[in-house]
C-alpha cells in the first residue's frame, strides 16, 4: 500500500510537461530495413533487419517490425521486437522519452506504446535522466504523457528512479 503511493506521487510528479512534439504525427514516416513484405489486401507490412521508422522526432529501431494500416494507407498499430528495440522522442517541453524492451507495440491512433520484457523508459533533458521506470510492463500515453509501470504476471518488481530537480533563483 506505501509503494502504491509513492508510485502514484511519483507519476503525478512526471505528468506536467510530458507531452509529446506537436508536429510529428503531421510529418511522414520513413522505414528502413534490410528486407521487406508488404500484403496491402491484409494491410499488414513486415520489415527486417536493422529496421528504422522514422516519424518527426518518432525514432524506432528494431531487429522487425510489423505495421498493420487500413486502405488508406493510415498506420494503425507498428510491433517492434529485437535483443531491445527502442524508441525516441523529442517532447514539446524541450524533453526526450527514450524507451526500450524486447517487444513494442505502438497504437498509432490512440498515441499508446505498450512496453513488454525487459522494459525501460526514461525522461532525460539535456541529457540528464529526470525520470526512469523500469519494470517487466510499461504503459506510456505519448500524447498525454501518461505512464503505467507494472510486475507483468507477478513475479517482477519495477523500479523508478526520479532525480532531485534543481531550480534557479530568481
Amino acid at each position: 500500500m506505501y509503494f502504491n503511493k509513492i508510485l502514484l506521487i511519483a507519476l503525478l510528479l512526471t505528468y506536467n510537461n510530458i507531452y509529446a512534439l506537436s508536429t510529428d504525427r503531421e510529418q511522414p514516416i520513413l522505414i528502413e530495413a534490410d528486407q521487406a513484405t508488404i500484403d496491402n489486401v491484409g494491410g499488414i507490412a513486415t520489415y527486417e533487419g536493422n529496421v528504422v521508422v522514422t516519424q518527426g522526432s518518432i525514432r524506432i529501431d528494431a531487429d522487425k517490425i510489423t505495421l498493420n494500416y487500413t486502405l488508406k494507407q493510415t498506420i494503425e498499430k507498428i510491433v517492434a521486437t529485437g535483443n531491445l528495440a527502442s524508441f525516441k522522442q523529442h517532447l514539446d517541453s524541450d524533453e526526450d522519452i527514450n524507451a526500450k524492451a524486447k517487444q513494442m507495440e505502438y497504437n498509432a491512433i490512440k498515441d499508446i506504446l505498450h512496453l513488454v520484457d525487459k522494459a525501460e523508459l526514461r525522461k532525460q533533458k539535456n541529457g540528464k535522466d529526470i525520470y526512469t521506470s523500469n519494470a517487466p510492463r510499461i504503459t506510456y500515453d505519448t500524447k498525454k504523457g501518461f505512464t503505467k509501470a507494472d510486475g507483468g504476471d507477478g513475479n517482477g518488481r519495477i523500479k523508478i528512479s526520479i532525480e532531485p530537480q534543481h531550480f534557479e533563483k530568481k
